[in-house]
């Protein structure tokens, strides 16, 4: 949200200034007064408003429904016809006529004969007046053209990564599953209580995977709740055959994050960490501190066999990173033949 309001308030602020140059460029003598209301200003205005108009016409519509589709000649043909609309309707409304032979509005001293200035074919004039409207229109047209491609290509590996993100889900390492029921149905024989605990902890997990993660962003509370879910789960599971340390600390009520964002390098050293017959550690913490969140994943490596390898699901995540926390983000994996450890960093506002 917060992203869409600076969006918003820059094209605001961009439009408003472009649409003000005239009175803050316009050239004029400095002891002329009201040259704001001068038909020269007046007549620039009301040209920037049609670039101004063109430019929202030509990000929204043209480019996108002929541009991209290869209609050249149509594309091309209302340019023009949007760019003689910018040069000649400000002159008009302004009560200048374009078309008039330039001997009928030159001041008296710039009349041919004079010695002040020789004669100049009609029209020059006019294109005097426009020659800088032809530079801003054409300088429009291609910042539209930029912005709109930039723009779709942002939505285009934004869908990418949804698509990336469903698949990762459906991807949620399937033994974890398997051995979290069976861990619910020893507990149930044995008739412990902790079996009602679990299979709530697992319809939680699931929730959150399955509908909550849809969002493009969640409260990070949610996505730390999931992750405890998911820890406990591991706990019950694994019970004492790994040494497994699990911190958070910090207020994480007040901030939004990407869904899925912390929970692969969790996972992955789950999937790489963890072997009853080896010396298993992981070590995770987690917490926010002045607006930034801080995360650690530390494991031992261990023999593991016949398990897929979890890089789509990083690279998902590098991805996603960059997409939505870019220069807002530091990401500092360590490894060597023996333990694996991520440094996570990231701005929350």
């Amino acid at each position: 949200m917060q992203k869409k309001l600076k969006s918003y308030l820059f094209l605001i602020i961009g439009s408003l200034v472009f649409l003000f140059l005239p009175l803050l460029f316009s050239p004029h003598p400095p002891e002329e007064e009201n040259y704001l209301f001068t038909k020269a200003t007046q007549r620039d205005f009301l040209a920037n408003l049609l670039m101004l108009l063109f430019f929202f016409l030509n990000f929204y519509v043209l480019i996108e429904t002929l541009y991209i589709k290869k209609k050249y000649v149509l594309y091309g043909f209302i340019i023009i016809i949007c760019l003689l609309i910018v040069c000649i309707v400000p002159s008009v409304i302004t009560g200048h006529n374009p078309f008039t032979p330039h001997d009928e509005f030159l001041p008296e001293i710039h009349k041919p004969g004079s010695d002040f200035m020789p004669k100049r074919p009609n029209g020059f004039f006019f294109l005097e007046e426009i020659r800088h409207h032809i530079f801003l229109f054409t300088a429009v047209i291609f910042s539209s053209a930029f912005l709109r491609e930039k723009v779709r290509n942002k939505i285009i590996e934004n869908e990418k990564l949804q698509a990336e993100l469903s698949h990762l889900k459906t991807q949620i390492h399937p033994h974890f599953l398997f051995n979290t029921l069976n861990s619910i149905y020893a507990l149930s024989i044995k008739k412990d209580d902790k079996a009602a605990d679990t299979i709530v902890k697992l319809s939680e997990f699931m929730r959150y995977l399955l509908k909550d993660s849809n969002q493009n962003e969640v409260f990070l509370e949610k996505e730390i709740t999931y992750i405890d879910n998911y820890i406990d789960l591991q706990r019950s599971r694994l019970r004492n055959s790994i040494d497994l340390e699990y911190k958070t600390d910090g207020d994480f009520s007040k901030y939004k994050i990407a869904p899925l964002l912390l929970f692969p390098f969790i996972e992955n050293a789950f999937k790489y960490g963890v072997n009853p017959d080896e010396n298993s550690v992981i070590k995770i913490t987690i917490e926010v501190f002045e607006d930034h969140l801080n995360m650690t994943v530390f494991n031992h490596k261990v023999s593991i066999i016949n398990i897929e390898s979890s890089k789509i699901g990083l690279q998902n995540t590098y991805d996603r990173l960059q997409l939505y926390y870019p220069k807002k983000h530091t990401l500092k994996i360590e490894e060597d033949e023996h333990v694996y450890t991520v440094n996570l960093r990231i701005e929350l506002t």
